[in-house]
Order: structure tokens, then sequence, then C-alpha cells
């Protein structure tokens, strides 16, 4: 309740904080707050882009994307902002990292082959994979609590569509067909799926097996 933009929540491993991109210092810089003591501190604030940030499993870093060396790339930092690294380099836009469960590797967005595709890499920004290799406009991936599956969107038509593929590019399948459906995340044992879509008219909150 802060007047201004505030993007990307995501939930700590512990439940007891999230981190958020927020723009009401006037650009969009990561925060990490505490649900209970409503206690705040802004733990990214590079120039450009502080967003899309994503806990680590073990609750101590956050990836992010950062633009502070011109195009957006995937970084480490600690959860209180310290001890950074840079995981991706290379001209294209890469943004949205996903954790694996046991946090061993990242899914991400980039750009880098021309349109936006989901792309797999070690946690440390080695070997990147392509995980995606059908539609021309992939985006949002989520891991699944098991590790087994990574949900993402591709876009159809006049809107998006979501699909679950595994982590070697197999078992591409597709989970909606009406409307347009975005943003999908699993429950947290791996049976459902939360997402938006319009297939009654206008945006509303699904869920799905």
């Amino acid at each position: 309740a802060n007047g201004s933009i505030n993007l990307n929540p995501d939930f700590s491993p512990n439940g007891r904080e999230i981190i958020y991109t927020s723009y009401k210092k006037g650009k969009p810089d990561l925060y990490r707050r505490d649900l209970f003591s409503t206690a705040e501190a802004r733990i990214s604030s590079h120039p450009g882009i502080n967003i899309t940030g994503a806990w680590a499993p073990d609750g101590s870093r956050v990836a992010l994307s950062l633009s502070r060396d011109g195009n957006a790339e995937i970084y480490l930092i600690s959860k209180d902002g310290g001890r950074m690294a840079r995981l991706t380099r290379n001209s294209a836009i890469d943004t949205s990292p996903a954790w694996s469960p046991d946090g061993g590797k990242i899914a991400f967005l980039s750009d880098r082959l021309g349109k936006p595709q989901i792309f797999v890499m070690n946690a440390d920004g080695s070997n990147p994979y392509r995980l995606t290799t059908s539609g021309a406009y992939n985006v949002s991936p989520a891991w699944s609590p098991k590790g087994d599956h990574i949900l993402y969107c591709r876009q159809e038509g006049g809107g998006f569509q979501i699909y679950s593929i595994t982590p070697d590019g197999k078992d591409d399948t597709r989970l909606t067909s009406e409307g347009s459906n975005e943003q999908p995340r699993w429950s947290p044992d791996g049976r459902f799926i939360t997402f938006s879509s319009t297939r009654d008219g206008s945006p509303a909150i699904y869920v799905m097996r």
C-alpha cells in the first residue's frame, strides 16, 4: 500500500518473508519484507532494473535479473544483498529465474536466439541449454516441487497456453486450451497448479490438477 507499482512477489522457503520489486523510490528495486514484523530492507538497487527475484531453496540466496551492465542478465545475491555473482553473459535479455527444488539448476527466460525461449543452466551459470524447442514465444518457467517438470506459457493466437515439460526437454504437454492462460504456479505438494485465465471473459485466478 505504498502508492506505487509492486511486482513479482516470492515467498522465502520458510514462509516468513517475501521479496518483491517496487518502484516506490522511483525505479524498480528489489525489497525483502518480513511478513510478521513488517520490517523491510532494499536488497538490490543497482542502476536499471532489479526484477524477477527468486529465493533459492535453502533461503540463503536470491536469483534476479539486473540491467546494471546494459542488458538484463541473471545474477545471484545473498539474501541481504551482498556477495553478487553474474550467471549469464550475452547480448540478449535474460530474466525470470526459477530454481530447481534441490537448488542445483535454474530455469530462465532468454531471447538469445531471437525470441523468448526457456533455458536451463547450473546454479553457477555453467552449461546452459535450451529447454523449449516448439513454439516461437515461450515465457514464465516454474519448476515443480519434485523437480520432474517445468511449467511454462507458450504464445498461441492472441494469448498464451500453459505447457509442462521435463527438464531434459521431453514430454512437452499442453495443459490448457480455453482463453489466455498465464503465470502458472505449483502448489507445495505438486498436485495442483494455479494460473490466471480469461476463459470466462475477464481475467481470474483458477486451480487445476
